[in-house]
């Protein structure tokens, strides 16, 4: 097998890229039109003192543009008898923990929270934001966590299961 071709799951496929980053880049300074963000230095931030008037072009921003297409990466799916009598709290946490995150990097959001008949789900705009959050729900409350990585996608569903003790 070639070097750089062995996974990091235990697999022996190709790592599988992200379809909306382009190599190419922007010129800069770009900004988003949509949420803001602004293209320098090679990566998307999110600049407080930035004037819109100095950006040279206007693109969505990668995370725009996957919610605009639903193009989900990360699938959390909550549930127990735990979950149930702490919803809003852990729903709170999960809004909390994106805002905490925006800073690091502002093209980890959450796309979506759907009330479901067992728990809840939560679709993320990255794999990483979506393994976060299960390791963050383990470590708060404890339970049980699985990660499950597709071959064929860049898709990830974590599994977060805990019931009332």
């Amino acid at each position: 097998m070639p070097r750089g071709q062995r996974g990091i799951r235990g697999g022996l496929k190709p790592h599988l890229e992200d379809p909306y980053l382009i190599r190419k880049g922007y010129k800069e300074p770009t900004i988003c039109p949509r949420c803001g963000l602004v293209y320098r230095h090679r990566r998307w931030q999110r600049l407080a003192d930035f004037d819109a008037a100095e950006a040279v072009e206007r693109h969505k921003c990668p995370a725009c543009r996957k919610e605009e297409d639903q193009y989900v990466m990360g699938i959390v799916h909550i549930s127990g008898d735990f979950f149930k009598l702490r919803r809003d709290e852990i729903k709170s946490m999960l809004k909390n923990e994106e805002k905490k995150n925006l800073m690091h990097n502002p093209l980890d959001r959450i796309m979506g929270i759907v009330d479901e008949e067992s728990g809840m789900k939560v679709e993320t705009t990255s794999e990483n934001f979506a393994v976060h959050l299960g390791r963050m729900l383990y470590h708060a409350y404890g339970g049980e966590v699985e990660y499950r990585f597709s071959d064929g996608q860049k898709l990830v569903r974590v599994f977060w299961h805990r019931v009332n003790k």
